[in-house]
């Protein structure tokens, strides 16, 4: 979509994403007439119009028109943008249990806000393709809950020491990205890679990666993985660095 110069109005800036080709994004000519009206209204009217407004027109006002301090019709816009961003979810991810769709709605409201708020012009696609771009991110969220639960439905539930696989498995990310893995053969990965450690090494990953302790607090009563250790949080970074060098095959031969 290469922009047809309908933006150029100083109340409605351009986009600026850039696509694959090399052609900038644009609004499609029916949003910068709802924008440039839009800008004609007070904040309260815009709020009072909500479900008037389109998709794209929210996302335009949650960019550019952000007030300094929390504002009611502010908060009432962006509910309502998070509400239709979550129908589009849910009803992709009807297939799933009601769990795991609500799961996949609150992962991909959480990447509209982040994309929203980033101030960057990667929010352009939202403008641009508001729904194609939700249905997109709630797809690759579904493929991640379907990846887990590959992962998780396994016929055994191998020990590692006193912990389930499932508790190193999930401590360690240790699941394929782009296919399923058994849980079997992912808890056989973990107790080989396990099996490489010092006992020292085996307690610092598991009081920082299974039990999520921090390596220091400057709270002297939070319990850290140096406190558990009974060592400086730097010797807990060591042992954990020289437990990544044994894991990956890089550690020295003494």
């Amino acid at each position: 979509m290469a922009n047809a110069g309908i933006e150029d109005d100083p109340d409605v800036p351009p986009l600026t994403r850039k696509q694959k080709d090399g052609e900038l994004l644009y609004r499609t000519p029916e949003l910068v007439i709802e924008l440039k009206a839009l800008l004609q209204k007070s904040r309260s009217a815009l709020a009072t119009s909500k479900t008037d407004l389109s998709s794209a027109a929210l996302v335009y006002i949650m960019r550019n028109l952000r007030p300094n301090r929390d504002e009611r019709w502010y908060s009432e816009l962006w509910v309502e943008l998070v509400a239709r961003t979550k129908t589009i979810a849910r009803k992709q991810a009807s297939g799933l249990s009601r769990q795991k769709a609500g799961d996949v709605a609150d992962a991909v409201c959480d990447w509209l806000r982040e994309l929203v708020f980033s101030e960057s012009d990667k929010a352009d696609v939202l403008e641009a393709f508001f729904f194609s771009s939700v249905y997109r991110q709630t797809i690759n969220e579904i493929r991640k809950v379907k990846v887990r639960s590959s992962v998780e439905h396994n016929e055994t539930d191998l020990e590692i020491g006193d912990r389930p696989a499932r508790d190193w498995i999930d401590a360690v990310n240790n699941r394929n990205a782009g296919h399923s893995m058994p849980r079997a053969e992912a808890a056989a990965r973990v107790s080989l890679v396990m099996a490489k450690l010092t006992e020292r090494e085996r307690e610092a990953v598991t009081a920082v990666y299974v039990e999520g302790l921090r390596q220091k607090s400057s709270d002297p009563e939070e319990m850290t993985a140096a406190k558990k250790l009974n060592v400086s949080h730097r010797r807990v970074g060591e042992l954990l660095a020289n437990a990544r060098k044994r894991a990956s095959g890089d550690e020295e031969e003494k």
